[in-house]
């Protein structure tokens, strides 16, 4: 109440809030995401009214204009509960008291009561039929306790005809019924819809909105036995539900029908089930073998491990059941191909009901495809003890990460569980906080146990076919030559270098035993054109492989070089810093040495001498400031987004000396808005320091150097390092991709003699991240240029 003057007279006047009717149409995009969350929070608000069962049915849905029908058997509304919960927008009615359901005592998953608002984002009209029971009937004034309530709402006239949202005129009709001998239950009828779905967007629509529930086959226990020992998660119930609960279920009708389940049958051409329990008191890993692993490897076993937990106060805890599969699915069934496709993925459930976009078919919430592109190189997995020496670390584990098309299951937790989390206010997805880190880590440690499992089961033996077709293809074995005299080495050494050429042997052998079957089987199978082409295909695929050998060969020589320069690499950086302190210590002494007692010609030697130490001192600082940046104790320990001007600083500091003395001029245009995406500092130093020595030594004196970099689509950046001088034929510029390729024979102190191993190892470098390298055509000015490419993260899913 204020007041104000008229006249001499003070009259009051009404002053309050109003909200306009567009409210409607905001809050409903900013809190309804989806079309398909929009029907999933309907779906909802039937489970928290206690219905056992909801029927979905959609009618003329394709090109827009249709109709939704959402029926369930709850415990419906009186108009009094109507009006003060339903028509009230941010309701309290299911904050009140333990927020439980009345007849089935479940948790309400729904609490800001926003939840009709999807009524509005999903169609232009909607009506409502809604008979109570007994549980409800007690609730308002007792002249409504045996009435049921219908209503019609026109959204479009509410906010074209109307301004406030406390005078909706002909927009909302309400009206009672007597009810007392009827079916409990609410029916919304979506009339209008807004969304002209085609027949794609339909079924993506479709398939969203059935996957709001886990299927049956993911809560019961998996279709072989798992020994007790292993504490199996049995029958999941992931929700809080009263014992009196008889279960939730949906049935899509019509244009939403959902056709055949195939679940069942995705689940048995697993091949590992994983089953995780995280709890205050630590979280278990259960990993087991399925049949169809145990048929290919029998030695196959179970592992049960164990870690802490890391926030044993606040979660979150949760259960979570996982099928992997690997490879093709088997038979290649089109139908089932197409199922995998769609519902593949590790997804997040809350109080029953999934948590989206969690499993997507393009979401990596668990950075699966991420690493499944880049093949990390090793797993951070944190295990106690004990668990750590059932299933250690296995030589080229991080090879067996797979996609999440590999992966169907889900993560199940309860309000209770989950609450550290902060859902999103879209309703989809949590916010990436503290709490959200530990889920996922704690998740991904679970598949990547997996992996492990996989590697291990695979190194303790090969399936019996495998072991007999690699007897098959042994070589005979050689008798050693008694003409040739014995050379005294380490036993250790003459095993390894045995074992060594009897694989690239076994290797060769193979091969050319398989190049001779398929020129036996072209002699035999005459003019059929088709087993012909499939001949030549495989021969190609000899050839390929050959190369391959061959590759691996030459990489092999390159790491074994190498590895002899690394063995005396720990010992030079001590020296360097040694040889640093030292000179630092004569050029403090030289510096106190008092040359005003000394001669005309002494004098000009002190000065030579502390000019010399002066300059002796800043090049050993920069060695030692590289080899820091590339071998200190930051330099592989986490990975950085570095702004694209830093990338070149440590190597120019490097080569200043170089550049000087060659009177070599270096241009820089990085872009200081980019950053990299996430590598190690010691990474990029090494990309940028190999390629500028390679610039230098071809630029020559008077030489001109540009490095140009940018950013590409995706986060990921473009860096371009061109010369003048020598040029590279773009034709035959793969070749110094080779080890041992170099046309360089000068030696140089900073540059060193060409070894031809610069650009091998950059490229491998770049191509842990999926990115290239190249020579391309140079601009104008420059006779050579090579670029580097190393995209971001959203490319690498």
């Amino acid at each position: 109440m204020t007041e104000k003057m008229r006249g001499d007279q003070v009259e009051p006047e009404e002053y309050g809030f109003t909200v306009d009717t567009h409210l409607f149409r905001e809050l409903g995009e900013l809190l309804v995401g989806r079309d398909s969350t929009a029907l999933i929070e309907l779906i909802k608000n039937a489970y928290d009214a206690d219905a056992t069962r909801v029927i979905v049915h959609g009618e003329n849905l394709h090109g827009g204009g249709g109709t939704i029908t959402v029926a369930d058997d709850g415990v419906g509304m009186t108009p009094e509960i109507f009006r003060t919960a339903f028509l009230r927008v941010a309701s309290r009615y299911k904050e009140q008291g333990d927020r439980l359901s009345p007849r089935f005592q479940r948790r309400y998953t729904g609490a800001k009561g926003v939840g009709r608002l999807s009524a509005h984002k999903l169609a232009e009209r909607l009506s409502l039929r809604s008979v109570p029971d007994s549980n409800v009937r007690s609730v308002g004034s007792s002249e409504s306790s045996g009435q049921g309530v219908q209503a019609v709402i026109n959204w479009r006239s509410v906010e074209d005809d109307h301004s406030t949202l406390d005078d909706v005129g002909d927009g909302l009709t309400v009206s009672s019924f007597d009810s007392r001998d009827q079916t409990p239950g609410t029916e919304l009828r979506l009339e209008a819809v807004r969304s002209r779905w085609t027949k794609r967007t339909l079924s993506k629509f479709v398939q969203e909105v059935s996957s709001c529930l886990p299927p049956p086959g993911l809560l019961v226990d998996p279709s072989f036995d798992i020994p007790p020992e292993f504490a199996p998660l049995g029958h999941l119930k992931p929700w809080t539900r009263g014992d009196n609960d008889p279960g939730f279920k949906i049935a899509f009708q019509g244009d939403l029908d959902i056709g055949d389940d195939l679940w069942m049958r995705l689940f048995e051409r697993s091949n590992w089930l994983l089953e995780i329990r995280a709890t205050s008191s630590g979280v278990t890993f259960a990993i087991h073998p399925t049949p169809a692993t145990l048929d290919d490897f029998p030695e196959a076993k179970s592992y049960f491990l164990r870690r802490d937990h890391p926030n044993p106060e606040r979660g979150p805890f949760f259960t979570a059941r996982i099928y992997a599969r690997q490879g093709q699915l088997a038979g290649r069934s089109a139908e089932l191909t197409k199922f995998a496709d769609e519902h593949s993925g590790i997804r997040v459930y809350l109080e029953g009901f999934r948590v989206v976009p969690y499993g997507d078919r393009h979401d990596d919430w668990l950075g699966l495809n991420q690493d499944y592109a880049r093949r990390a190189r090793e797993f951070e997995i944190i295990l106690d003890e004990a668990s750590s020496a059932v299933l250690p670390k296995q030589e080229g584990e991080s090879f067996k990460i797979a996609g999440n098309y590999q992966y169907t299951g889900g993560v199940f937790m309860t309000a209770e569980d989950a609450a550290c989390l902060r859902p999103v206010v879209n309703r989809e997805g949590f916010l990436q906080d503290e709490a959200f880190g530990n889920l996922r880590d704690l998740v991904r440690n679970g598949v990547d146990l997996v992996s492990r499992a996989r590697a291990a089961t695979q190194a303790s033996g090969r399936s019996s076919k495998a072991e007999k077709l690699q007897q098959r293809l042994v070589p005979p074995a050689r008798e050693p030559s008694t003409a040739e005299p014995e050379i005294s080495q380490p036993q250790s050494d003459i095993e390894e270098k045995t074992q060594e050429k009897n694989a690239r042997d076994n290797l060769n052998f193979s091969l050319t035993r398989v190049r001779q079957e398929l020129t036996n089987i072209r002699a035999t199978v005459g003019p059929d054109a088709g087993l012909v082409e499939q001949i030549e295909m495989a021969a190609a695929a000899v050839d390929l492989a050959e190369h391959s050998a061959s590759q691996e060969h030459a990489d092999q020589a390159m790491l074994e070089v190498l590895a002899s320069v690394g063995l005396q690499f720990a010992a030079f950086i001590h020296e360097v810093n040694g040889l640093l302190s030292e000179a630092q210590a004569l050029r403090t002494l030289a510096g106190a040495l008092d040359g005003r007692s000394l001669g005309p010609g002494q004098s000009q030697i002190l000065q030579d001498l502390r000019s010399g130490l002066e300059s002796l001192c800043q090049a050993l600082t920069r060695q030692a400031s590289y080899l820091t940046e590339v071998v200190g104790p930051d330099a592989r320990r986490r990975r950085k987004r570095i702004p694209l001007p830093e990338a070149p600083r440590t190597s120019l500091l490097l080569l200043t000396n170089t550049l000087n003395e060659r009177d070599v001029e270096v241009v820089q245009d990085l872009d200081s808005s980019v950053r990299t995406p996430p590598m190690f500092p010691a990474e990029l130093t090494i990309i940028c320091t190999n390629l500028l020595t390679n610039a230098v030594k071809a630029a020559g004196r008077n030489g001109r150097i540009m490095i140009w970099g940018g950013a590409v689509k995706g986060g990921g950046i473009n860096i371009r390092v061109e010369n003048t001088g020598k040029a590279v034929s773009l034709e035959d510029a793969e070749r110094w991709f080779l080890p041992f390729e170099t046309t360089t024979t000068e030696i140089d102190v900073v540059l060193g003699q060409g070894m031809g191993l610069g650009l091998p190892i950059t490229r491998r470098i770049v191509s842990e991240y999926a990115g290239s390298v190249r020579f391309v055509a140079p601009r104008d000015g420059f006779s050579t240029a090579v670029e580097v490419v190393i995209p971001g993260r959203e490319v690498r899913r």
